[in-house]
């Protein structure tokens, strides 16, 4: 399974919509729960001021200059954390009270706030402070300001800020993981899925998906998929059977009237004993389809139960070898025969000579003219073999691969121009199956390379 693969999936397309919405959905959020604790932590902080310059204004009118002096010194002695900064002056030149100098470079804000900055000693070090301030008028020409540090509010929205926006991110990043491991493990069910469909249709047609151990949406789907089996078998059984039952029901007049126009024949003069002759052939032509027709039909169903056993593999392709050598011949063509010495394979002998046969015919019929036809017969370590059958002409394209083995199917390039009803490589593959064996056709670069995969019974001599 690929990663993009997974990527392109609908699982994780879903749930990447999902988790996109959802982070939309989180990052507005965050603006809102951002934008209302900036909001709260200024509001109390400049209520606190007004608060602060109101109390100045009540203990100037009680008791004058010398208890605002005397509250701002009280306040100024207590360390607390956040405390107050204050400037009592008279005019723009005399100060009067307070920490804060004269003249700090005051920056105006709205509502007539005021913001400045101030380096602070803090353990030794030098630190630059952010103040919001606000003035007020005391009487007699004496004015205050009431300035705070609203550092620790900034760095208190800031933990909030960067609270929730890890918490996007995570919410983010595990949607993201979420999906991608809920869609690799919907794509492994639906790829074990598609094994066993593959497996079915390659070599049991009859067989059905295991719904058992399948759950939820996967399980629905194999039903579906052994229902769809279900319809297209029977079909193909009645579409088999009435090709089938017009094969049978046509073999025996056929039959009758090759018979009775080969008596005919030896009646008539050599001319017309000609044309006799050439209509024999188109008989003997349509019995050869119409059995090859009844024996895929028999070894499909299981219906050919001829005894198997241990044969030579190498006689019977050395005997389809001389079969064609003159046919080759014709065309100039050299039938190359690779065997060993011997190697035995428990199976139907007439059977595995009639599809290496079909085989070789293939590609003598359809090889250029001096070229080589090559017959091998391939053991391999696991115990089976291969023979493979390689050719010099024009080869089957890719998209025609899967279909040649399809009963009466023809490329449209051989129509007219080889004889034949589409029925060879069907054959091959119904006697390659009833051997429990597989077929592979590829490039021979030129011409086509078909392989016979058969697993081997008996061990060689």
């Amino acid at each position: 399974m690929k990663i993009r693969d997974v990527l392109t999936s609908l699982t994780f397309r879903y749930i990447a919509r999902y988790v996109t919405a959802l982070s939309f959905t989180v990052f507005v959020l965050l603006g809102a729960l951002y934008g209302y604790f900036s909001y709260t932590y200024f509001s109390d902080l400049s209520e606190s001021i007004l608060e602060e310059l109101e109390t100045l204004q009540l203990i100037h009118r009680g008791q004058s200059l010398p208890g605002v002096r005397q509250y701002i010194d009280d306040q100024l002695a207590t360390p607390a954390v956040g405390r107050f900064s204050y400037l009592v002056a008279e005019g723009e030149s005399n100060k009067l009270a307070g920490d804060l100098p004269l003249s700090p470079n005051y920056q105006e804000f709205t509502g007539g706030w005021l913001g400045f900055e101030l380096a602070l000693s803090n353990w030794g070090e030098t630190v630059d402070v952010d103040f919001l301030a606000r003035s007020t008028e005391l009487g007699d020409g004496q004015w205050a300001l009431v300035a705070r540090s609203y550092a620790d509010t900034a760095q208190q929205v800031a933990i909030v800020f960067q609270t929730l926006f890890r918490a996007m991110l995570a919410t983010v990043l595990l949607g993201i993981i979420g999906g991608f491991l809920s869609a690799a493990a919907s794509l492994d069910r639906v790829e074990l899925l598609n094994l066993e469909l593959d497996r079915i249709v390659r070599s049991n047609p009859a067989a059905r998906l295991d719904v058992t151990d399948r759950k939820g949406y996967v399980r629905q789907l194999a039903i579906g998929m052994n229902n769809i089996l279900a319809q297209m078998e029977s079909l193909m059984q009645g579409v088999r059977m009435v090709s089938d039952n017009i094969a049978h029901d046509l073999r025996t007049p056929l039959t009758r009237m090759r018979n009775n126009l080969s008596q005919l024949g030896q009646k008539l003069d050599a001319d017309n004993r000609r044309e006799v002759d050439v209509i024999i052939e188109e008989c003997d032509e349509l019995l050869a389809s119409f059995n090859a027709l009844l024996k895929i039909s028999a070894l499909e169903a299981g219906a050919v139960h001829s005894g198997e056993s241990d044969i030579d593999l190498v006689v019977v392709l050395r005997d389809v070898a001389e079969l064609y050598e003159p046919l080759a011949a014709q065309k100039s063509i050299q039938i190359q025969l690779e065997v060993p010495d011997e190697f035995y394979f428990c199976g139907d002998r007439d059977l595995l000579f009639q599809m290496a046969a079909n085989l070789v015919d293939n590609a003598v019929k359809y090889s250029v003219d001096n070229s080589t036809v090559t017959l091998a017969l391939q053991p391999s370590d696991d115990g089976s073999c291969n023979i493979v059958v390689a050719d010099a002409g024009p080869g089957i394209p890719v998209a025609d691969r899967k279909n040649v083995f399809r009963r009466f199917y023809r490329q449209e390039s051989s129509r007219g121009q080889q004889p034949g009803h589409g029925l060879g490589l069907s054959l091959v593959q119904a006697i390659v199956q009833h051997h429990r064996g597989s077929v592979q056709l590829s490039s021979n670069n030129p011409g086509l390379r078909v392989r016979i995969t058969l697993p081997a019974k008996v061990t060689q001599g």
